[in-house]
């Protein structure tokens, strides 16, 4: 009876404290982070899925009691997938002095719009929603990412190709800075692992007819093409090739078939395409609290989270085991505590160089099988094999 009674009592004065610490939080001026993303326009997609987890993670550090004792409020603008817009909303942001804190925008393209903006004030800025190599060449000290470089997108692959005794290889890129990057390091791994580059095309962004690409990765006689751009690009480029009848031996391209929604969108298309991703919800994915994060992220919104949604969480690990290390707000000693953290996060490791490039994420190359996301690369991670098509004739 007496143990039962000192429980209880445990109990009560563990419920007081927390109590307590919420009511001293939500006293305190909240800490307020600014995010922009494309909730609307061509980024409508992977934009809704890192609010998501934003908001996610907001949840849950105030029921924990908020950062510094203090709640965290987050400023989220709608910038229309604009490049031109997202300055305004930054540039509102670091002028007006309405946030203590921001994180990017979503795509290498917005980001490497508004790097400009927050380096000038002196806002340190982690990239949560991009990739391209050519951010961390400008000499920027507030742009850190999350992302592995944009570059380093087809490693798996080719080494996955080449070990499969594939010859030749046609790279097919948009013309915005993340595709280039992604085909930039093709190019300079192909040689590498005996790739022969039998072709090399760039095409304006938003081109929507990709058959004639196609045609002439299929004369060519690729057995891998590479497809470097966003959604659409993977959605057209896949259907261009079943419009000609054509079946690569690898098809792979970087987002669309990463996404939850593959499937739904091409249908019997889907199976045998190969993607870059940063993360999966998948059960062989052992990073601390990853698993943790699928399960609330189904729970709350019904479906399973995507990289993106997975990255935007993990920026706001990072944001937090910045705050924690940093002990203020002040914006030079997050700075500083961001580019010192080496932790491990939902998708893994976050550690950056000097330049603010991240070093330590290790990609994971996707293949869609009997209608699932596997995971064929790298090993230690694996749920399946790759499964490659047959030669064509």
């Amino acid at each position: 009876m007496r143990k039962a009674f000192k429980k209880l009592a445990l109990r009560i004065l563990f419920a007081i404290a927390t109590f307590s610490s919420a009511c001293a939080a939500a006293a305190a001026e909240p800490v307020k982070i600014g995010i922009s993303l494309g909730l609307t326009g061509q980024y409508r997609i992977p934009s809704e899925m890192q609010k998501r987890a934003y908001e996610l993670w907001r949840d849950e550090v105030n029921a924990r009691g908020g950062l510094l004792g203090r709640l965290v409020r987050l400023s989220i603008s709608d910038d229309r997938s604009d490049p031109a817009l997202a300055v305004r909303i930054y540039r509102e942001f670091v002028q007006n002095k309405s946030v203590d804190h921001v994180i990017g925008p979503y795509s290498s393209e917005l980001t490497a719009a508004v790097a400009p903006v927050v380096e000038k004030a002196g806002f340190p800025m982690l990239a949560a929603g991009a990739a391209a190599d050519e951010i961390w060449t400008q000499g920027y000290r507030n742009v850190l990412g999350m992302w592995t470089p944009a570059s380093r997108y087809s490693q798996g692959m080719l080494r996955l190709a080449h070990e499969a005794g594939l010859r030749t290889i046609a790279i097919l890129h948009a013309d915005d800075p993340f595709s280039e990057a992604i085909a930039g390091g093709a190019r300079k791994w192909a040689p590498f692992l005996k790739l022969q580059v039998v072709l090399d095309l760039r095409f304006a962004k938003g081109t929507t007819d990709l058959t004639d690409h196609l045609r002439r990765a299929r004369n060519a006689r690729a057995e891998v093409v590479v497809v470097a751009g966003h959604r659409e690009e993977a959605v057209n480029a896949r259907r261009a090739a079943a419009h000609l009848g054509w079946k690569p031996r690898v098809f792979f391209a970087t987002v669309g078939p990463a996404l939850p929604e593959w499937k739904e969108v091409m249908g019997e298309l889907a199976d045998g395409a190969f993607s870059t991703s940063i993360w999966e919800p998948h059960e062989s994915v052992i990073y601390p609290r990853s698993q943790e994060f699928t399960r609330a992220f189904r729970k709350r919104y019904g479906i399973d989270p995507s990289y993106h949604a997975a990255t935007a969480y993990a920026a706001g690990q990072v944001m937090e085991a910045a705050l924690a290390q940093s002990k203020s707000l002040n914006r030079e000693a997050m700075r500083e505590a961001l580019f010192g953290l080496d932790i491990q996060s939902v998708i893994g490791r976050f550690a950056v160089d000097h330049t603010g490039m991240q070093v330590k994420r290790l990609e994971m190359i996707l293949q869609w099988q009997r209608g699932r996301k596997e995971i064929v690369w790298p090993e230690a991670v694996r749920s399946a094999r790759p499964v490659f098509r047959a030669a064509t004739p």
